[in-house]
C-alpha cells in the first residue's frame, strides 16, 4: 500500500497591492519633472494625488530606489545646471524657477550638492561654452519655457552624468 498523502505545494494568488499603482506613481514623477517651480513637498504631493503621507514615501521609494526628497533636488540640481550652462539667467532667477524661491538657499543647495557654487560651475565651463553662455547673456532670458515638460528625465547617477544631462 503506498502512501499518497503528501502535501502539494498549491499556486498562491499574487497579492493585490493595497498601495499606489506604478502609472500613479509613473504621474507622481512626470508631475515632478513638469512642475519643478511649485511646492514638491511631501503633503503638497500626497494632497495632489489623494494619497496620505507615509503611503506616498513609502510606495515612491520602494519603485524608484530613491527617497522622494532626493528625487526632488536631483531634479531641481539638474534643471539648474542646465539653465546655468544654457541661459543668462541669474541665481535669484533660477532659483526662483525650480522652487526655491530665495537666490541663497539655492546657492548653498547646490555647493552642498555638487561641491562648488553655481558661480564657479559658470566659471569652469569650456571656454567655447562660456563664450556662448555669454552670448545668450546678452539676449533676455525666459524662464517661462522651463515650467513645461522637460527633457531630462534620465535616472543615471553621478555629478557627470548630472552635467551630461544638463549639457541637452
Amino acid at each position: 500500500m503506498q502512501d499518497n498523502s503528501r502535501a502539494v505545494a498549491l499556486p498562491q494568488p499574487i497579492p493585490i497591492c493595497d498601495g499606489p499603482s506604478a502609472e500613479l506613481l509613473t504621474q507622481v514623477v512626470n508631475y515632478i519633472i513638469d512642475h519643478l517651480h511649485v511646492d514638491l513637498s511631501v503633503s503638497a504631493l500626497a494632497k495632489r494625488f489623494s494619497l496620505e503621507e507615509g503611503v506616498l514615501l513609502t510606495a515612491f521609494q520602494s519603485h524608484t530606489a530613491v527617497t522622494l526628497d532626493q528625487f526632488v533636488l536631483r531634479r531641481r540640481i539638474e534643471r539648474a545646471l542646465h539653465l546655468l550652462k544654457n541661459s543668462n539667467a541669474s541665481d535669484s532667477e533660477i532659483a526662483a524657477s525650480i522652487g526655491w524661491g530665495a537666490a541663497p538657499a539655492f546657492q548653498a543647495a547646490f555647493l552642498n550638492y555638487l561641491g562648488v557654487s553655481p558661480c564657479e560651475y559658470r566659471g569652469s565651463l569650456p571656454p567655447k561654452q562660456q563664450a556662448a553662455s555669454r552670448e545668450r547673456r546678452k539676449r533676455p532670458c525666459s524662464l517661462r519655457a522651463y515650467h513645461g515638460k522637460n527633457p531630462m528625465r534620465s535616472g543615471a547617477s553621478g555629478i557627470r552624468s548630472l552635467e551630461m544631462s544638463a549639457s541637452d
